[in-house]
């Protein structure tokens, strides 16, 4: 039997509708890796008991790219007043982060979701790589497509990245205005661009968490990665 993978949405607001989005990249790479993709809707007024509930049907979730992570969960005031749609996903996604960490439910994190990996294990971001950081590499990938790849990666000897690409290094898309700063408890790092932003993390704990800041969604030569994690998902 396939695995069940969820997929956290976000909130699209437009004058007409509100609706639940997920990118349609992150399903298609799942139906491909042979999982069955399932898109968790932000449930507003859930109980824990619910989300456990929700986990429980779940073989492994896929923490999507968007909006900012709360700066105030590390300490610091915001740079940029968050929407009342990114407060919601926020709260939503913290209390089914630590639901599915207690089930022991694998977990792939994508941009957004490397960084909530990396706050909710304690550890802080920089709020704006372009004035934190003395970099010539424009990580927020503005004007760019999904599929366009933007600078290098490199990969750490002996990480899970370096077995599912078999690779030193890797040529990735880019679209995140934050990074990890501070790293999480029991998470290390497994890949950092040329300027040393961490582009990925990896959790030494008792299941598996990875995180990526690219989005490997959007690359076809990254198909890989779901497939190495549905099978992960299938032998939970």
């Amino acid at each position: 039997m396939k695995p069940v993978i969820g997929i956290t949405s976000s909130i699209k607001k437009e004058t007409f509708r509100v609706y639940s989005n997920v990118g349609y990249e992150y399903i298609e790479k799942v139906e491909r890796a042979e999982g069955i993709p399932l898109e968790i809707p932000i449930l507003i007024n859930s109980a824990i008991e619910t989300l456990d509930n929700l986990v429980e049907s779940l073989d492994g979730i896929i923490f999507t790219g968007g909006d900012n992570i709360d700066s105030l969960w590390y300490g610091e005031q915001p740079l940029v007043e968050q929407s009342i749609e990114t407060k919601l996903r926020n709260e939503f996604e913290r209390a089914l982060f630590f639901v599915a960490k207690n089930r022991k439910i694998p977990i792939l994190g994508i941009c957004r979701g490397s960084q909530l990996i990396n706050v909710l294990q304690g550890g802080s971001l920089y709020q704006d790589i372009s004035k934190q950081i003395n970099t010539k590499i424009d990580h927020s990938g503005a004007g760019r497509k999904l599929e366009e790849k933007q600078h290098l990666v490199f990969l750490k000897k002996d990480s899970f990245l370096a077995r599912v690409y078999k690779k030193k290094e890797l040529s990735v898309n880019s679209f995140h205005v934050q990074g990890i700063k501070e790293l999480g408890e029991s998470l290390k790092v497994t890949a950092k661009s040329q300027d040393g932003i961490i582009e990925a993390i990896e959790y030494k704990g008792d299941f598996f968490m990875q995180g990526v800041q690219w989005h490997p969604e959007g690359l076809d030569d990254n198909l890989t990665l779901f497939e190495e994690f549905v099978s992960i998902c299938s032998a939970k």
